[in-house]
C-alpha cells in the first residue's frame, strides 16, 4: 500500500506520523510546537527525512493545521494560537520542501474525516461532529463531504448562541466547554481546578461540583438539540478529552430528555457518539482528507 506523511500542527505541538491507505500509523513523533515558520519546517523535514532513511517510498504528505483552511489554495487563514502558519501557501510550501504533493485541512473537519474515513462513521452520509475543550468546535458532514460554508465558518457551532438564566448572552463554547465547568468552581473557590478535579470531587460527594457538571450537561443538551433540528444528521459524534467518560453521551441525553419534557411538541431523538479516536484523530483525518481529494481530482 502507498504511504503517506501525516503532520497535525497544533497550539502546543506539531505531532507526526506514517500512514497508509488502510488508516494504519507507525513512526509516531511529536514536537515541542515552534515560534517560528522555519524552525517548524526544520521539524517537518528532519522527520520526513527519518522515514525517508529506512527506505519508505512516499506517496504524499498530509496535513491537519488550526485555522480557517482553504483546501483549494492550502492557504491557512482567520487566526489561531499558531498565528506563524497563516497567509502561506502549505500545498507549495511541501512541494518545495519535501517534493511532496500536499492536501491540508482544518483540525476539527480532519477529526471528523477519521470517523468517517477509518470510524463510527463509515456508513454515515451525514453528521455533525463537535470537539468538547477548552471551547467548543466542530464540523459539519454532508454526502460524507464537509461543509465549509461561503466564509469557512462551516461547524462553527461554539459560535451559537444560548441566553443564561439572568438573562445574559453567551456563545455554546463558553456555556458547554470544559472550561466553562473550570471557571465557575473558580468563581466559587479560589482554588486550582481542573476538569479531572471537577468529576473526581463531584463523585466524593461536593454538592458543588455536581451542579457545575450538571449544568455543564444540560448546555450540552441545548446545543444537541439545536443542531439535530437544524441539520438532522444521522448521527452526532464528540470528540475532545472529556468525550472518554464512559457516560458521557448517557448524561447528555438524561438531559436532553428532561429538555423534551418541558416542551409541548415531538422531537427527534438523537443518535450520540464519541469518536474512536483521539490523539491520532487528527492525523488519520488529514490521511482522509488527502485520500478524497485526490479522488475527487482522479473523478473529475
Amino acid at each position: 500500500m502507498r504511504a503517506y506523511l501525516c503532520f497535525d500542527i497544533g497550539g502546543s505541538s506539531l505531532k507526526c506520523g506514517l500512514a497508509n491507505e488502510a488508516g494504519e500509523l507507525s513512526c509516531k513523533a511529536s514536537y515541542p510546537m515552534k515560534t517560528d515558520l522555519s524552525a517548524l519546517l526544520a521539524d517537518m523535514r528532519y522527520y520526513h527525512h527519518s522515514v525517508i532513511a529506512s527506505g519508505v517510498q512516499l506517496s504524499g504528505v498530509a496535513v491537519s493545521s488550526c485555522g480557517a483552511v482553504d483546501c483549494e489554495s492550502g492557504i491557512i487563514y482567520g487566526s489561531s494560537a499558531v498565528p506563524f502558519v497563516h497567509g502561506v501557501s502549505w500545498r507549495q510550501i511541501m512541494q518545495e520542501e519535501l517534493r511532496l504533493p500536499c492536501e491540508i485541512e482544518n483540525d476539527a473537519n480532519c477529526a471528523a474525516l477519521s470517523e468517517l474515513y477509518f470510524g463510527k462513521a463509515r456508513d454515515i452520509q451525514g453528521m455533525a461532529f463537535l470537539v468538547i475543550g477548552t471551547g467548543v468546535g466542530g464540523a459539519i458532514v454532508r454526502n460524507r463531504r464537509i461543509c465549509h460554508g461561503a466564509h469557512r465558518y462551516g461547524g462553527e457551532f461554539g459560535m451559537m448562541l444560548l441566553q443564561q438564566p439572568d438573562g445574559s448572552v453567551q456563545n455554546f463554547s463558553l456555556c458547554a466547554s470544559t472550561s466553562s465547568m473550570v471557571r465557575k468552581m473558580e468563581a466559587y473557590d479560589n482554588g486550582i481546578w481542573n476538569g479531572a478535579r471537577i468529576f473526581e470531587e463531584a463523585q466524593q460527594g461536593n454538592s458543588v461540583c455536581r451542579e457545575v457538571i450538571q449544568t455543564f450537561y444540560d448546555e450540552l443538551a441545548f446545543g444537541v438539540f439545536n443542531i439535530q433540528h437544524m441539520l438532522d444528521p444521522e448521527m452526532i459524534l464528540f470528540g475532545g478529552g472529556i468525550s472518554a467518560r464512559k457516560d458521557f453521551t448517557q448524561h447528555i441525553m438524561n438531559s436532553y430528555e428532561k429538555l423534551r419534557k418541558k416542551l409541548d411538541f415531538e422531537t427527534i431523538t438523537p443518535r450520540l457518539e464519541c469518536c474512536t479516536y483521539r490523539q491520532d484523530a487528527n492525523l488519520l483525518g488529514a490521511l482522509a482528507h488527502y485520500l478524497q481529494r485526490r479522488s475527487s481530482v482522479q473523478e473529475g
